[in-house]
């Protein structure tokens, strides 16, 4: 009993570490800080234009700002002395012409200007700006839904491969590696534990594994599919303008091809005959060590192939959550956005293009959390 106690006092500990760890490494300075420095420029949307007032190296930037022509100028008559800081070691890249320097006096025009938890706290906790409750409530009233639908998903999948599984342990197993995929290093820390706790459950513990991989590719795979398909669509009808406009028209290129290249792979998969994958299933038996595990590994990869209606049905749910998803993104945006800051941010057609991609670079293992 002791020692169940202190195995459950240590997973608390864990999480808990790991949640701090996250808050800590994403905090930042409060006042933001400054990627990029041109010398000169004028005022403009989306970017940050003023006279130095002070200047010093690798620490911080104070401006006195020139408000851009779009704003209102009531609004930024109060707050025209703007500090921000610097990134260490000469990290903040500066842009200057020949004989230039930076200096009290000199008009500079600052970008890539990022902003962690520390400033967000700053304005919201400390300098009174307001945060819009309702579209917080419906951000979480989206996401709730959005994220069950993945768990029903893997519960079809596992289902499919006729092993016993309920509801109830697909929704177990998939708050433990939604947790841990937020807050472990990288993306893909969940999923390790959710496949290892299955097979741990499962007699067919290869089979249990390739559950977990195939729902991680399939929701990839729809990722892209959605992302090509919303951004031909948004293309062709002249949604894609304004700010990041060209490069979501490069994501949605870049979506087609891999698009083509994975239909034209399953396609070709579809073509194999049954004989042939048991075949090559009984090739790799013989393969030293790995040949049982990577044949049970293909064996329930070409049974998934076989069975279109439960692929269609896992796209279909993908598709459905990630719907859900962007609307979080967008509802998170219009949580803290103050329409009269002058700081621009993506329409909602371009949220269904660069959120999915950041989506897509969460799903693929060993890069961070997208």
């Amino acid at each position: 009993m002791k020692k169940q106690i202190i195995v459950n006092f240590l997973k608390y500990a864990v999480a808990l570490s790991l949640m701090a760890w996250v808050i800590w490494d994403n905090w930042g300075d409060p006042r933001g800080t400054v990627g990029k420095i041109i010398v000169g420029g004028k005022p403009e949307k989306g970017k940050i234009t003023g006279k130095v007032l002070a200047y010093t190296p690798n620490e911080s930037i104070l401006l006195a700002r020139e408000p851009a022509a779009d704003t209102a100028s009531s609004s930024e008559a109060s707050d025209t002395q703007m500090e921000f800081a610097l990134k260490p070691n000469g990290k903040t890249i500066i842009v200057a012409p020949a004989g230039e320097t930076l200096q009290p006096g000199v008009l500079v025009t600052l970008s890539d200007v990022s902003r962690g938890l520390a400033y967000v706290w700053q304005r919201h906790g400390y300098g009174g700006e307001p945060v819009h409750v309702g579209y917080f409530l419906l951000a979480f009233a989206v996401a709730l839904p959005s994220i069950l639908l993945t768990f029903v998903r893997w519960y079809v999948l596992v289902r499919a491969v006729e092993l016993p599984f309920r509801f109830v342990d697909a929704f177990r197993l998939g708050f433990i590696g939604l947790f841990f995929n937020n807050f472990m290093p990288g993306s893909v820390g969940g999923d390790v534990i959710k496949a290892a706790v299955l097979a741990r459950e499962q007699n067919r513990r290869t089979v249990a594994v390739a559950t977990v991989l195939m729902d991680r590719a399939l929701a990839l795979w729809a990722l892209i599919w959605f992302v090509a398909l919303l951004g031909a669509g948004f293309w062709m009808s002249g949604l894609l303008v304004g700010q990041g406009a060209e490069q979501c028209r490069k994501i949605v290129l870049i979506a087609w091809t891999i698009v083509g290249l994975s239909v034209l792979v399953w396609i070709g998969l579809g073509l194999l005959p049954d004989w042939r994958a048991k075949r090559f299933a009984s090739r790799l038996e013989r393969l030293p060590k790995l040949g049982a595990a990577a044949a049970e590994l293909w064996r329930a990869v070409w049974m998934y192939r076989c069975r279109p209606r439960v692929v269609g049905s896992v796209l279909l749910l993908s598709w459905v959550g990630h719907v859900g998803f962007v609307f979080l993104f967008y509802g998170a945006v219009l949580t803290l956005w103050q329409p009269g800051s002058g700081e621009p941010i993506p329409t909602l057609a371009q949220h269904f293009l660069i959120a999915p991609i950041g989506l897509v670079i969460q799903a693929a293992p060993f890069f961070p959390g997208g």
